[in-house]
């Protein structure tokens, strides 16, 4: 790689003797403005695409930072053979995160595809599909780290809800959408409900029943009255009492 930039080699070399002694921020970026030329190289050679290389131009210069912040000139490497390989895996490691729509973990991503390798290997040895077992000891793995990385291999491309499916028993075809369940509104009353029917076992008959007819079925106090044979001064300080035992924490 041809050297045309600022600084010699000699003189790159004793910058960064320099800049990992005093860590000076204006010595680092004339260094990374020294080697830009590298970045501007491998975006020629790696870009797969006219709309990746202002991505790819992006990457490969933040491992162009890598590279300065890592390098040690002490140990006798050329910066230039040094950085390549540190801004080259900057490169890969963006076009293999990028397959994945929903972001998954780099240790997911890595075991996902040793378990693709295992798979292939065990069908040639074995003439049939390998189990999930079968894998996890191939790969010295469990069986619940071997299930995780393949279900974090469906998120690769997210379905759309109105991706459809045969319906075999009435011959309609049905979306994803109408497979997916509707947030029941009650959930968030069960607690209340279990911890009321709860007190309501505590009452006597007639507590149970002023409430049963009161506010199951819409009576009056003048009506409830009538069928407990009590006045309807009297149900109205029973329901009020029996009120405060229901509402009592």
């Amino acid at each position: 790689m041809e050297y045309n930039n600022q600084f010699s080699k000699e003189e790159a070399k004793e910058k960064f003797k320099e800049l990992k002694k005093t860590g000076d921020r204006e010595l680092r970026k004339q260094l990374i403005e020294n080697y830009m030329y590298i970045p501007k190289l491998l975006v020629k050679k790696y870009a797969y695409r006219s709309n990746d290389v202002e991505d790819i131009y992006q990457v490969a210069c933040l491992g162009l930072m890598y590279a300065v912040d890592r390098y040690d000139p002490d140990r006798g490497f050329e910066f230039d053979t040094f950085a390549s390989p540190t801004i080259i895996g900057e490169i890969k490691k963006y076009y293999r995160d990028k397959q994945y729509i929903i972001r998954v973990p780099r240790r997911i991503q890595e075991l996902n595809r040793e378990i693709n390798r295992a798979r292939t290997s065990l069908e040639h040895r074995l003439m049939r599909t390998p189990t999930i077992s079968e894998i996890a000891e191939a790969l010295d793995k469990t069986e619940e780290e071997i299930i995780e990385a393949i279900e974090g291999n469906n998120v690769f491309y997210p379905k759309s809800l109105s991706m459809e499916f045969d319906n075999h028993s009435d011959g309609q075809e049905t979306t994803l959408m109408d497979l997916i369940g509707d947030e029941d509104e009650q959930i968030e009353n069960i607690g209340n409900i279990e911890d009321l029917r709860q007190r309501l076992a505590t009452l006597n008959p007639v507590e149970r029943m002023i409430i049963e007819e009161r506010y199951y079925k819409g009576k009056t106090q003048k009506e409830v009255a009538s069928i407990i044979g009590k006045s309807q001064m009297t149900v109205s300080r029973l329901e009020k009492k029996v009120m405060e035992k229901l509402r009592a924490d």
